[in-house]
């Protein structure tokens, strides 16, 4: 294992260190499968906005806390609040901000998926520059379960896959980590205990490439589907609006929390 600082700007919720150059941001939620929040996605935003400007910084990892979940996407608690679809602009206003901050970020940018990467979560790895993960990771669109319109993640497969992009959407499965390499979603499948590792050399290994041609290609490729992705955003904002208009999204969270809250009564039971 490298050696690493802790940043002074660490919060509990996204933890950040730097490993010879590399900053390692760690979303920090295990009891919550590091499910992310408004709030945790506006601190990545920040956090990566800064490194990008910082000449210390060389490149950055993303991951999640545990063995369990990279991200396991957006927290229901949070939706939970939604009466109806009048909150949706603003609030997918702030998760296209931390989407923004990612695909706008210039230096390598690697995911390394430690677990579980469902829905957002999902999303957020097809932003970054290389994908590293170990075979017993899972990762997918989950979201049609919750009742969430599968739109933008859709879109983003589609770019992958095309076509197929339908299909795994509108199952809101998991893939396997073998099947998400083979489609284009993961890019190296290493041994559980290297994943962070692995992503820390792929890291110091791109940013060895003339870093001005790197961020200029970057940015040439975010803005080859700039039209494609801004008009993702603006159907999904639609369409979560008429869902929760319609109540179906708020009633599948709730059941989400019946069973949760069975589980817990079950297992202080036994």
């Amino acid at each position: 294992m490298v050696d690493s600082r802790q940043t002074a700007q660490n919060s509990d919720n996204l933890l950040s260190q730097v490993h010879d150059g590399v900053l390692v941001l760690t979303i920090n939620r295990l009891a919550l499968y590091n499910a992310w929040t408004s709030d945790l996605r506006d601190e990545l935003a920040a956090k990566l906005v800064s490194a990008d400007a910082d000449p210390d910084v060389i490149a950055a990892i993303l991951t999640g806390a545990g063995n369990r979940a990279f991200c396991s996407g957006q927290d229901l608690w949070e939706l939970q609040a939604f009466s109806d679809g009048s909150r949706i602009g603003p609030w997918l206003g702030r998760l296209a901000n931390c989407y923004d901050a990612v695909r706008q970020f210039r230096k390598p940018l690697i995911a390394a998926v430690n677990g579980v990467a469902a829905g957002s979560g999902f999303q957020v790895t097809q932003f970054c520059d290389f994908v590293v993960a170990h075979p017993d990771v899972k990762m997918g669109q989950t979201e049609i379960n919750s009742g969430l319109p599968s739109i933008f993640g859709t879109w983003l497969m589609w770019e992958r896959v095309g076509r197929r992009a339908i299909e795994l959407s509108l199952q809101g499965r998991l893939m396997s980590a073998e099947e998400a390499r083979n489609l284009g979603f993961i890019h190296q499948i290493v041994p559980q205990g290297e994943v962070l590792d692995t992503a820390i050399a792929v890291a110091k290994r791109l940013s060895g490439q003339p870093q001005v041609a790197y961020g200029l290609s970057k940015k040439a490729n975010r803005l080859l589907d700039e039209d494609r992705y801004r008009k993702a955003m603006a159907m999904a904002v639609e369409a979560y609006r008429e869902a929760f208009d319609a109540g179906s999204p708020q009633r599948e969270i709730e059941r989400f929390f019946e069973r949760r809250r069975a589980r817990k009564q079950q297992a202080r039971a036994m």
